[in-house]
């Protein structure tokens, strides 16, 4: 099972850590990280372009999760299981951080769920980082690894 983590924005500084999760991760599963760019930040127009190439890059079967500050809250151990669950009964799933202005209704609609990882607004790099250590912390729960630190 492939995890896919599609980033509309640029990581900059923050991709050697995010590179480091993936790392940390490939011992449980392989997990790709796209960094899609954006179009324009200036430009809301630019986001149904940035919709669009992520609308082709998608399969049917791939299980999009968008991750929206008004989705579905878990704690480490709800999450776990969840995924651990969507692992066994679904595609290929694909997590999707929108860019500096959010995402397009087009993805908002090809979204099979929306998950928050905090109430709080976080910029697209600190939410990636955030959702690929929640994804090596869920795994290390499900393998009943230490996962506190």
């Amino acid at each position: 099972m492939r995890i896919d983590v599609f980033v509309l924005g640029k990581l900059k500084d923050f991709a050697q850590i995010a590179n480091e999760y993936v790392k940390m991760l490939s011992q449980f599963h392989e997990v790709k990280l796209l960094e899609l760019g954006h179009e324009n930040i200036e430009d809301t127009s630019s986001l149904k372009r940035d919709s669009a190439k992520v609308l082709r890059m998608l399969r049917d079967d791939d299980h999009l999760i968008l991750l929206d500050e008004h989705g579905k809250d878990f704690d480490s151990i709800s999450f776990a299981h969840h995924i651990s669950e969507l692992i066994m009964t679904r595609g290929k799933l694909v997590f999707l951080v929108g860019g500096p202005l959010g995402v397009d209704d087009s993805l908002k609609k090809r979204a099979n769920e929306r998950i928050s990882l905090s109430k709080l607004t976080l910029t697209h790099r600190i939410a990636t980082i955030v959702l690929l250590e929640q994804l090596f912390r869920s795994f290390k729960i499900l393998s009943n690894q230490k996962y506190h630190y």
